[in-house]
């Protein structure tokens, strides 16, 4: 499974975040979430071990100052930096929506553990940021590539987490740059009607994907580590999130079924946090439409 699939996935947990934030059904939710959690924590913890392994390899050639060792590392496993930097995107993104769902359950039972590992995948994420400055072996155009994918997997994550904050406020606590995010927040609330959402959001997941799939190398460097991964996170939602075909239910069709009022779950008037003061979701004024970086490069 190639690294760009995560970033998919992510984007796919981010657009239906409100849906996938509804209190679970069940007698015991926290008992029927412990092999997921534990799942996840066990998947994402083994493939750390398998990355900084690769890194430490790099280390040893660096102390001795063997320079061929150096350069054949870079040529071989530039594949797993790349992966790092593109994997945080769903690090982020199952974190925000983790918190999101202990809030609406009154509980801690996924926001701590989703927290652990996107803080662990933070370290590894600057030691690739080192390599990146301070490496010896790589080209200067391995190092140009790799600083732009990075921008764009940041400015890409930033927009996922914005366009979740309308119903998910708290996703906010995890974005790279808040005032992107917020940016992006602003002109999400513009999508009034549920179409104009649905057609932005699926426009919103190709061209990320087309930008990623454009900046990474084609073959993945651990795809079964990666395949774990995804399934662990696809366990942690609930199955009743999803139907028959296995395609997630939207959020207005999960309240529908669980007899749910739209007053019952979501505020009068939803508040995005800026920079002064809160920002409430408002129709803007179409002769002035709002102005904000770009989110494709």
């Amino acid at each position: 499974m190639h690294c760009v699939l995560l970033a998919d996935l992510a984007a796919i947990v981010s657009q239906h975040a409100p849906a996938l934030s509804l209190q679970r059904d069940g007698l015991n939710p926290q008992r029927e979430m412990a092999p997921a959690i534990a799942g996840y924590w066990t998947s994402n913890r083994s493939r750390l071990e398998l990355w900084h392994q690769v890194i430490t390899r790099y280390r040893r050639a660096e102390t001795v100052g063997d320079t061929l060792t150096m350069r054949q590392w870079w040529t071989r496993h530039v594949s797993v930096l790349e992966e790092i930097l593109v994997s945080e995107t769903l690090c982020r993104v199952v974190a925000a929506t983790a918190k999101t769902i202990d809030l609406a359950n009154q509980t801690e039972d996924i926001s701590p553990i989703t927290e652990s590992v996107l803080n662990s995948h933070l370290e590894i994420r600057s030691r690739v940021h080192h390599l990146m400055l301070f490496g010896r072996g790589s080209s200067v155009r391995t190092a140009v590539r790799l600083n732009r994918l990075r921008q764009g997997v940041e400015r890409w994550t930033d927009a996922m987490l914005g366009r979740m904050m309308a119903l998910c406020p708290t996703s906010i606590d995890y974005a790279i740059d808040t005032k992107r995010a917020i940016a992006y927040a602003e002109e999400s609330t513009d999508l009034q009607s549920a179409p104009e959402r649905a057609t932005a959001s699926w426009l919103f997941n190709i061209a990320m994907h087309d930008m990623l799939l454009r900046r990474t190398t084609p073959n993945p460097s651990l795809p079964r580590s990666n395949q774990r991964v995804a399934d662990s996170v696809l366990k942690l939602f609930p199955g009743e999130a999803f139907d028959n075909l296995g395609i997630l239910k939207s959020r207005w069709l999960r309240q529908l079924e669980k007899n749910i009022g739209p007053q019952e779950q979501q505020p009068k008037e939803s508040i995005i946090p800026s920079k002064h003061h809160p920002i409430a979701m408002r129709q803007k004024d179409p002769q002035n439409p709002p102005t904000s970086q770009r989110w494709y490069m």
